[in-house]
């Protein structure tokens, strides 16, 4: 640490240690987002011209409202897929911070 610059232990100190933390609030914020419905649904409804439709407001929309439920399910499982790489990702930058 003698002669380490601000930069130097930024990278080599304090941001291994809290790799993991950061790791985990990233993966928390990331699987938030793509869930996020009541919100949009209770303010906009997916917004004038579909403007803040995401995908639980699309899968909503199109099995409830329009009565495709087959569309429906497919965009609600697209939805898991996405979560599910995610959170693969996650995992697997889990396993490689252990020693």
């Amino acid at each position: 640490m003698d002669g380490a610059g601000a930069w130097q232990r930024l990278a080599f100190i304090t941001l291994p240690v809290i790799r993991g933390s950061i790791a985990t609030n990233l993966m928390l914020v990331t699987l938030q987002t793509l869930a996020v419905f009541t919100l949009i649904w209770v303010m906009t409804a997916g917004g004038p011209a579909n403007g803040s439709t995401t995908l639980p407001v699309l899968a909503y929309q199109e099995a409830f409202k329009f009565g495709d439920i087959g569309y429906g399910t497919a965009v609600a499982s697209v939805l898991i897929l996405i979560g599910a790489v995610f959170g693969g990702a996650y995992l697997r930058l889990l396993r490689e911070q252990r020693p």
